[in-house]
């Protein structure tokens, strides 16, 4: 575009004046070495060899294989097969085996003969109280024997809690002798003895269904297992009642002995928790661990079956066999596959950027936003999977979700911010591509991440509202939520797992944008980035450098809305920004503020500063306007578009008022109207100090304003707004400053400029069109004319002190 206008120049046999633009580009010498890094081809191919082995390093660098997802009762959506031979010690075969073991080792019981020495004790202290009670009753006859023996036979029976009548008593000690019972009691305890040493347990008991014991293994004091002939309740009672029949001489004396020494008969094998635990021990350490062998080529998972703990098992020991193979970090099959992967899709973006997106403003420092948040994006992604292996390593239900927590579409909302929609677009497909690869490969996921960047980047395009941002990173999520969605129903996969997912993938997308929104601004910082969300807020009236304005010079302030109404309409008819041109518009004459009394659209009452100083000195004045304009942005911390705004709005232009005043002082000086000698005197008049520092427009917007600036000021000056005389008037004002070399740093073409042109026209007709004259009472003709005249020589003063395509405002 440069070359073109450079041509354009020649032809109208214009002097370029190199010495002035030789000025201007040293004294921009930090400017020209901010476009060589922004613009430089070495510094393009440097940034992407590094984005490049940044994305390799942080997403692949020391992971292992993952294999294909396996989620617990869902089916395999594909045949995983052994690589090589390998062996693992089944963890879930050893449990069964010792389940197994529990079930067949009998309980464990203590023998013990506490209820047998209670009872002995009792048969002991009953013989003492019936020789007793013969002692101290036989005189008194049978009666008062046989009453005192109930009494004591009774107390004894209640301080035993024996269940036992004190008749049974009376009846054995009528039917037997005294050493007839003496023999009795001691074969009976013999009896009882025996049982007691073979073990008698719990019989079952019909009521509470309580089983009976048939095996019981038996510990004695120290801790040695015997196998008694232990026998149940029941049976010991009958053996009890069959060895009393021998042992009696009769049936009545058998009858009374036997309920006397059944009371004496309980369970003595107790359960023991510790001995049986310990023959569980036992009998689980003679175990071997169980070892499951596979050879090379053998089906680890089937396809389509339903995925039990087992198969997870399996995978995971296979897993884990993969990663003990020793591979280096670097040179391995699997790293160098990904790394070989991920290296041709990035060159093929690089040229796509090479070759599709050479419009794209500063390119390198777009690329460079746009490498920081992909890095960034994959950065979290690479944490959250690492963080997540490592604490959900033994939850397989919440490991399956670990893919759907990953904020896949957090890089193209902030390059659709920041950038545009084609790097975001480029951005999602990385991000997706490159999350896919982490997954072993699954196209399913970089399907999901993709149509997930793709819609949050579409939504986040020319947002100028933070808040919006969370509408962006829930949509995304929603997109990630019915594409995984889909893709499990394809699957199989039970409508319990894919509500989940959906839920994951809703509250990862409004997380997403929230982290969007604190990001962003860093970004916009770091990176010297104004997005249209800043300069929305830019555009807010009540910002102090705006009120200052209204208020210390309501005249540049009125003017600076005009423009903002050109340069806005303008940009609009080009596809340039329309906010960055209201928002610069706003605040490119801010340096007015210093001195709005030497501007002539804040001038009253006809004083004119100017008419006291030199053409020169009034030059210096109104150029200082700029630097001071961007010294209170600077302050005020305006964005860095906004601050080269005001740099080139006037570009290298020259200031045509003054410079013909001075011009024609020293014609005046060497014609000696001025009473002075002429040639002696005269000094000739340099262009350059009547020249704007500069830099010139360097981009679509900046000059758009560039000449909304002079069109708007200019005019003023036309006497009658008609179509022809602002047409003339604009077209006159582009073709010199065009011929002047003011747009050769611009990437505007002629047809945009034609565009341009005729939005300045429409715009401008517009903002000045006549108003029907309303009719006047004739007493009023003298009053109306006397305030027409002010106003008429004010129009005068203006016209005097304005800038056209050959004068400016001062």
């Amino acid at each position: 575009m440069a070359a073109f206008f450079r041509k354009y120049s020649r032809k109208r046999g214009e002097s370029s004046l190199p010495s002035i633009k030789d000025k201007g580009r040293q004294a921009d010498s930090a400017s020209a070495a901010s476009h060589f890094f922004e613009t430089s081809t070495l510094v393009e191919a440097g940034l992407f060899a590094l984005f490049t082995v940044l994305v390799v390093i942080i997403s692949f660098l020391g992971q292992k294989p993952k294999g294909p997802q396996i989620i617990l009762n869902q089916p395999a959506s594909n045949r995983i097969v052994a690589e090589f031979p390998f062996e693992y010690t089944s963890s879930l075969l050893a449990e069964e085996e010792a389940r197994a073991v529990r079930a067949q080792v009998p309980p464990v019981f203590q023998r013990t003969f506490e209820p047998y020495e209670r009872f002995r004790q009792f048969i002991a202290d009953l013989n003492s109280s019936i020789a007793k009670n013969q002692i101290e009753n036989e005189d008194e006859g049978e009666e008062a024997v046989r009453a005192a023996l109930s009494q004591m036979t009774g107390e004894l029976i209640t301080a035993t809690e024996l269940e036992l009548e004190a008749e049974t008593i009376l009846s054995l000690t009528q039917l037997t002798t005294p050493k007839e019972r003496s023999t009795l009691f001691n074969d009976s305890m013999a009896v009882l003895k025996a049982l007691y040493e073979d073990g008698i347990y719990t019989s079952q008991d019909s009521e509470n269904g309580s089983p009976e014991v048939t095996v019981v293994q038996l510990v004695d004091e120290e801790g040695k297992l015997n196998l008694p002939n232990a026998r149940s309740e029941t049976d010991a009672t009958v053996a009890l009642r069959v060895r009393i029949n021998s042992l009696s001489p009769n049936t009545a004396t058998a009858r009374a002995l036997f309920d006397l020494f059944r009371s004496g008969l309980e369970p003595n094998l107790l359960y023991s928790a510790g001995g049986t635990n310990r023959a569980i021990e036992r009998a689980i350490a003679k175990l071997k661990p169980p070892v499951i062998r596979f050879k090379e080529g053998d089906t680890l998972i089937e396809p389509g079956v339903i995925i039990a703990e087992r198969d997870i098992e399996r995978l995971t020991a296979y897993h884990a066999a993969v990663s003990t193979r020793g591979e280096s970090l670097i040179w391995n099959e699997l790293f160098l596959k990904r790394f070989t992967l991920t290296l041709v899709l990035l060159i093929a973006v690089y040229i796509y950027v090479k070759q599709g997106l050479r419009d794209v403003h500063k390119r390198n420092r777009a690329i460079a936003v746009t490498a920081v948040s992909i890095l960034l994006n994959l950065l979290i992604i690479r944490t959250i999977i690492e963080l997540g292996e490592l604490t959900l390593l033994n939850s397989r239900p919440a490991l399956s979700m670990l893919p759907y927590i990953a904020p896949y579409a957090l890089a193209p909302i902030i390059v659709a911010v920041l950038v545009g929609g084609a790097p975001a677009v480029l951005s999602a497909l990385i991000v997706a591509t490159v999350f896919g690869i982490i997954q072993n490969d699954s196209i399913d996921f970089l399907l999901i991440a993709f149509l997930s960047g793709v819609v949050g980047s579409f939504v986040s395009l020319n947002i100028r509202k933070r808040a919006k941002l969370l509408r962006a990173g829930l949509l995304a999520g929603a997109t990630a939520a019915i594409t995984g969605s889909a893709i499990a129903l394809l699957n199989g996969y039970s409508f319990s797992l894919i509500g989940q997912q959906t839920f994951v993938a809703l509250v990862v997308g409004l997380l997403t944008g929230i982290i969007a929104v604190g990001i962003i601004p860093i970004f916009e910082q770091a990176f010297n980035i104004t997005t249209e969300i800043t300069l929305l807020e830019l555009t807010d009236f009540n910002h102090p450098l705006l009120r200052r304005m209204q208020m210390e010079a309501p005249g540049t302030y009125h003017h600076s809305l005009m423009v903002s109404n050109l340069a806005e309409n303008a940009a609009a008819s080009i596809g340039a920004s329309p906010l960055l041109c209201r928002a610069c518009s706003y605040f490119h004459d801010i340096g007015k503020l210093v001195k709005p009394e030497y501007f002539a659209e804040n001038q009253r009452d006809g004083v004119n500063p100017h008419d006291e100083k030199n053409p020169s000195m009034s030059a210096l004045v109104i150029k200082a306007h700029v630097k001071e304009g961007v010294e209170m942005a600077r302050k005020n911390k305006l964005p860095r578009v906004i601050m080269d705004v005001i740099r080139q709005h006037h570009g290298t232009s020259l200031i045509h008022y003054f410079y013909y005043q001075a011009q024609q002082k020293e014609k005046d000086i060497k014609s000696g109207t001025n009473g002075k000698s002429g040639k002696k005197d005269a000094v000739k008049v340099d262009e350059s100090t009547y020249r704007y520092d500069g830099p010139r427009p360097a981009f679509k917007e900046s000059a758009i304003i560039f000449f909304a600036d002079g069109i708007e000021a200019a005019s003023r000056s036309l006497k009658k707004v008609t179509q022809p005389a602002v047409e003339e008037l604009i077209d006159s004002l582009i073709s010199s400053r065009i011929a002047d070399g003011q747009l050769d740093d611009c990437p505007l073409t002629f047809k945009e400029l034609e565009q341009i042109r005729s939005s300045f026209e429409y715009t401008l007709l517009n903002m000045l069109h006549a108003r029907v004259e309303y009719p006047k009472e004739e007493k009023d003709d003298t009053a109306a004319n006397a305030k027409s005249n002010p106003r008429e020589k004010e129009e005068n003063v203006e016209n005097a002190t304005v800038e056209s395509g050959n004068q400016q405002p001062i």
